[in-house]
């Protein structure tokens, strides 16, 4: 029997990837992964499967080829009968996606640092570079994993401590390491207490202030941070405190306050009603500072001095009174109560500690950092041209140069910045250096140049020369 066969073969391919994804001609796989062609053909049979990898010439196919980069190549194949029918070229690109997605969190609402309000909300955003994302995951609390749809809302939490676990899948099921992210839910508005400065007269059951008494409010939070406390003097408007204030409202005074943390919960509640004030309540320390007598200069966060600098505490308290203030250099182990300016000998950088007492005993406390330095800037100089000659003199060399020649002077300085410099020739007068030095007469020239830092710190360097 004879059979006309005019039909090519078909092939197709096979990738051992469950999860692959086929969109049109082009195929992502997620995972290292073996090519193999099935090609068949009805009457002759195949004889040959030949493919292409990006162009390159057609080889003939023997064994499953291992896809184990990640790449995108363009695939061409095609498969040849016995009798020479030859299938027409079919192409494909093959993208291989060996990387994770990213999962990021972004809060919406009420946030300071990592402290949320129950009106927060939780914001995850995912994505993908290659065959984009299919799910993100979440969880909090070590429960279980849920799929996320839409921002995570904090209302239904406990207050205290929390942690969201999270990760993202992309559609060839590479999986993101779980990350963390750690917060935590403050409910509690901030507490207020009231102190009334003046003296008051009680009679008939009731406290009566004078128009000079002022009311001081304090105010507490457990954790996110007390942002402004604001009050209301007998039904008016709410005003932002920023100082006691006078209570000189004729008639029944009624006060409310309300205290805001930095996360917005608030509470507002009634001061002065209904309560006997028969004494002070001062739960403060002393307001603290310092400054430098002498040279100073700040940089970001370190204060700049010399070792003639002297520094100096101030304390005041409006409450008890202010009582003394103790302090510490770094290295030494014991406060030491202060007394009088006093400047650190040694260069180094140093960590000032300082505490102030009240007449109560409340304390404030304080650091600042300074570094004390003692060099001098570095001095450069260069002459306009070269010398080709030297001349002794006393024994020393000084180089031979011509009555044109220019110098130049320069100076640096690493830590504080260089600020003034001066020279002087021949033992003569100081002058500041502005500019180029020249008009040299012949003979011998000693110059002293004296550099300036901006704190004050000096030094000099010598330069000899000889003007034929």
């Amino acid at each position: 029997e004879i059979y006309a066969d005019s039909k090519p073969p078909q092939t197709t391919i096979d990738l051992d990837d469950e999860d692959l994804v086929v969109e049109q001609t082009r195929i992502f796989v997620g995972e290292e992964t073996h090519l193999q062609f099935n090609a068949e053909d009805e009457m002759a049979g195949v004889e040959d499967v030949y493919y292409s990898i990006n162009k390159k010439p057609y080889q003939k196919y023997n064994q499953p080829l291992e896809l184990s980069e990640e790449e995108s190549i363009t695939l061409k194949y095609y498969a040849v009968d016995h009798v020479g029918n030859a299938e027409e070229p079919k192409e494909n690109e093959i993208i291989i996606d060996l990387s994770e997605p990213s999962t990021n969190y972004a809060i919406e609402g009420d946030q300071h640092n990592d402290v949320l309000s129950p009106r927060s909300q939780i914001q995850l955003n995912a994505t993908d570079q290659i065959t984009n994302v299919n799910q993100t995951f979440y969880s909090i609390d070590g429960g279980k994993d849920r799929v996320y749809s839409q921002p995570l809302t904090t209302k239904n939490l406990s207050e205290g401590e929390h942690t969201l676990t999270y990760f993202s899948v992309d559609k060839v099921n590479n999986r993101e390491t779980r990350k963390e992210f750690s917060f935590f839910v403050d409910k509690t508005p901030p507490r207020v207490i009231e102190e009334l400065l003046g003296n008051t007269y009680i009679a008939n059951g009731k406290e009566y202030f004078s128009g000079r008494n002022r009311l001081k409010l304090v105010s507490m939070d457990n954790k996110a941070g007390v942002k402004e406390i604001r009050y209301s003097i007998n039904g008016g408007s709410f005003q932002k405190y920023t100082q006691p204030f006078s209570l000189n409202k004729p008639g029944d005074l009624d006060i409310e306050i309300q205290a805001i943390d930095r996360v917005n919960n608030s509470k507002k509640e009634k001061k002065l009603t209904d309560r006997n004030y028969a004494s002070y309540v001062d739960i403060t320390g002393p307001t603290l500072g310092y400054q430098f007598i002498g040279p100073a200069f700040d940089i970001k966060d370190t204060a700049y001095i010399s070792n003639k600098t002297e520094i100096k505490f101030t304390g005041q308290d409006d409450e008890s009174g202010f009582n003394r203030i103790e302090y510490r250099v770094e290295n030494n182990e014991n406060m030491q109560e202060y007394e009088e300016p006093f400047a650190i000998k040694e260069e180094g950088t140093y960590s000032i500690q300082y505490k102030g007492y009240d007449n109560l005993e409340n304390t404030s406390l304080d650091e600042f950092f300074c570094r004390v330095d003692m060099r001098g800037p570095e001095i450069f100089h260069r002459f306009s041209m070269n010398s080709d000659s030297q001349k002794t003199i006393n024994g020393k060399q000084y180089p031979v140069f011509p009555d044109h020649v220019v110098l130049f002077l320069s100076a640096t300085d690493k830590q504080v910045g260089f600020d003034t410099m001066y020279y002087s020739i021949n033992g003569n007068n100081e002058k500041m250096y502005q500019s180029l030095v020249k008009g040299f007469d012949k003979g011998a020239y000693d110059v002293t140049v004296t550099a300036v830092d901006k704190l004050g710190n000096q030094k000099e360097k010598e330069i000899r020369f000889y003007i034929e």
